[in-house]
């Protein structure tokens, strides 16, 4: 396990120290980000995407992920309304507790333990069953956040997005003989996506607000990495699903900490800050430990 999860350590320690000795600041990895998004990310997903074998199976597996979404917004909604969380807060720890990491720390986790055919599952599942999804839900959310009655869903931010945009071309494509120097090409430029992903995602690291939160925080990771994960890899367990690579692809996306577009999305509707850094922060540490756990579960049963 050490020995697997020792790149994925080291490239995020290395950001986060690089910040803290002042060689790269924030901005530096606004940079990066937008490098992955526009650049990498849509090489390593067109890459991953037309050496796929998909089989229809796989639909079950992303539809599963949908299922897992719309769970923890009933728990984590549930677990807030008892906790006696007020709306912008409460909105913000379902956001936090329902969307997951899939890409910046899902992808080094699935080369750490299922290799490329597992990273080539995951690259469609992030698209269709993390971000499709958080997409759409999320304005509902936010919007019972700041208690406005306006619902909106930014159709055409959704259909741009480089890497929806490299999935559909992708599949398109896949058909087609493609010269093996181009998707040499590809594969060398969607490579830098884990260690740049882990980078940029140690860089802007912070624990402030971590003691104060400390309560809500663990609810988060708790619903997040450990309750929703377990839970599912129990139900799996229970109907004789085959676990197969696509399911425990699917199971290693579903284990990921906080997603940090999620928190994004919380800072810039002005609900609850703290919560969402923090439980980002928080959540990456603690995935060291809670995701080698549910995968060696999964495999276990």
């Amino acid at each position: 396990m050490i020995k697997a999860l020792f790149p994925v350590l080291l490239y995020f320690s290395a950001g986060y120290l690089s910040r803290k000795f002042r060689l790269f600041d924030e901005n530096a990895s606004q940079v990066l980000i937008k490098f992955i998004i526009y650049i990498s990310f849509p090489a390593l997903v067109i890459y991953n995407v037309y050496f796929l074998k998909f089989q229809w199976s796989f639909l079950w597996v992303l539809l599963s992920g949908w299922g897992v979404i719309l769970f923890s917004i009933l728990v984590s909604f549930l677990i807030g309304k008892a906790l006696k969380l007020n709306k912008p807060t409460l909105a913000s720890f379902i956001m936090m507790a329902t969307f997951g990491n899939t890409s910046f720390l899902g992808f080094p986790y699935q080369m750490a333990f299922l290799g490329e055919e597992g990273l080539r599952y995951a690259v469609v599942f992030d698209q269709f069953s993390s971000f499709l999804p958080v997409s759409l839900i999320s304005p509902f959310i936010l919007t019972y956040g700041q208690d406005k009655g306006n619902f909106s869903v930014d159709i055409k931010r959704i259909i741009t997005f480089p890497p929806f945009v490299a999935i559909i071309f992708a599949f398109f494509i896949k058909n087609f003989y493609i010269p093996d120097f181009v998707l040499d090409s590809l594969k060398m430029i969607g490579m830098t996506v884990i260690p740049l992903a882990l980078f940029s995602v140690g860089i802007n690291l912070k624990f402030s607000s971590v003691k104060e939160r400390i309560r809500d925080i663990s609810a988060v990771i708790f619903i997040k990495m450990i309750f929703v994960p377990v839970l599912f890899v129990l139900l799996l367990h229970i109907i004789g699903v085959e676990i197969n690579t696509q399911w425990q692809s699917a199971v290693i996306e579903i284990a990921m900490p906080p997603m940090v577009l999620a928190s994004i999305f919380v800072i810039g509707a002005g609900l609850d800050k703290d919560l969402a850094v923090s439980a980002v922060g928080v959540g990456i540490l603690a995935s060291f430990i809670t995701v080698p756990f549910v995968f060696y579960l999964l495999k276990a049963l």
